[in-house]
């Protein structure tokens, strides 16, 4: 009974914490998303993807973000968004991957 209780027990540590570390991974990823739209809302387009991965180190951002506006055209109060598709994977034990999809972004208003 010990060794069936244990393993149950075990099983459901460890998807704990594979569900904590997506977690963290996507916080991660929101927060970088912010990042870039404040890159982009200060007039620095161009250092958008580098602000972003800057801020998601150490993983890695799995597609190119892209802002929806220039900040320079754009009127000041108006807000840029920047965003992309980034893949997550939940490593299970004695179960398979679960992967999914999820657009990241982030929201700042154009200074």
């Amino acid at each position: 009974e010990f060794a069936l209780v244990v393993s149950l027990l075990l099983i459901i540590v460890f998807g704990i914490i594979a569900f904590g570390r997506v977690f963290s991974e996507l916080e991660v990823m929101e927060s970088a998303a912010r990042e870039g739209a404040r890159a982009a809302a200060v007039g620095a387009p161009d250092e958008i993807v580098a602000a972003v991965n800057d801020a998601a180190a150490p993983y890695a951002v799995d597609n190119t973000p892209t802002a929806n506006l220039v900040c320079d055209d754009a009127p000041e109060g108006q807000s840029v968004t920047v965003s992309w598709n980034q893949d997550f994977e939940i490593e299970l034990v004695l179960a398979p991957t679960v992967s999914f999809t999820r657009q990241i972004r982030g929201v700042f208003r154009c200074e």
